[in-house]
């Protein structure tokens, strides 16, 4: 083992908290994809480095056992892992497996909630709207929303939360959620991307209308009838950003009334593309290279050509 091993990660941390700390100039859709795709690829790099490591710190201390371990899963060299470097980062792999484990379950039962409560409008007078993704699924309303908002301010609730269920948008936000909940450094990458996934559907909600100002002025009157947190979001019903139901008007509402007021976004017909891919080649490299990627395919090929 060299600490060569590490540099994917240290780059792919890099990399995920300048996206974390930077607006980028497009399209919130690009700007979704990307922060989406390196938020996903730095969580497996990061638990695929912790494994590996930890794998090759069981080979050091039992040697024997290393004959039933595969080849790729090695590093390649007889170093011993010292102990500094081994247990911390068995300790932080299961730490990591464990929470993904919990967020994962705790979705899971969110969404089941939530699809047994969009039958009809939730029992409360706080005005609340939230894509419930799946078969089952739909637009959550509270009883709240629905006398208190007019019609056309409703027609652009529905835009809103459409869209959301129309890109799957909550697979960005359960992608931001989980890399937020391996690696704390993540956060202000999964903020950065729930903002955008926002802003997506502010964006199809406007060009849907043909009128930004009022979607700006829906999403300040959903916010603004909200009372302020007391403590953690409590999932869908709340309107909490925690899990992969999205709520309208949950946050960064200042910034988003802001864009819409202002001019429309470029769609990025070129550079998108083009940013997301590079992104895309760069951070799967990055991430193959912690798991060790290369190595498995050759054991692979290898075998294949045994055999033949």
């Amino acid at each position: 083992m060299t600490w060569f091993t590490f540099m994917p990660l240290v780059v792919m941390l890099a990399l995920s908290s300048a996206l974390g700390r930077t607006r980028l100039p497009l399209h919130p859709s690009w700007s979704a994809r990307l922060l989406a795709t390196t938020g996903a690829m730095t969580a497996v790099a990061a638990l695929g480095t912790g494994i590996f490591v930890a794998i090759n710190y069981a080979a050091t201390l039992a040697p024997s056992a290393v004959a039933h371990v595969p080849e790729w899963a090695l590093f390649g060299d007889d170093a011993p892992v010292p102990g500094v470097v081994g247990i911390p980062a068995t300790v932080l792999s299961a730490a990591g497996l464990l929470a993904t484990t919990r967020a994962a379950a705790s979705w899971l039962d969110e969404l089941r909630t939530a699809r047994s409560q969009a039958r009809e409008p939730l029992e409360t007078e706080v005005p609340i709207a939230v894509a419930v993704p799946g078969r089952h699924g739909g637009v959550l309303l509270s009883k709240g929303m629905l006398r208190t908002f007019t019609a056309t301010e409703l027609h652009v609730v529905f835009q809103h939360e459409s869209s959301h269920l129309r890109h799957r948008h909550h697979r960005y936000a359960a992608a931001g959620a989980l890399g937020a909940a391996v690696l704390r450094p993540l956060r202000p990458l999964n903020e950065r991307l729930r903002l955008a996934v926002e802003r997506w559907a502010d964006e199809d909600a406007a060009e849907a209308t043909g009128d930004r100002a009022l979607v700006a002025r829906t999403i300040a009157k959903a916010a603004l009838a909200h009372p302020p947190p007391a403590g953690p979001p409590a999932g869908p019903a709340a309107g909490g950003p925690a899990g992969p139901a999205i709520a309208f008007a949950e946050s960064g509402v200042v910034e988003r009334v802001q864009a819409l007021l202002g001019t429309p976004p470029d769609r990025n017909a070129v550079t998108g593309p083009l940013l997301f891919m590079g992104n895309g080649f760069v951070t799967s490299s990055l991430t193959a290279a912690t798991l060790q990627l290369d190595q498995a395919a050759l054991s692979c090929l290898l075998a294949l050509l045994a055999l033949r």
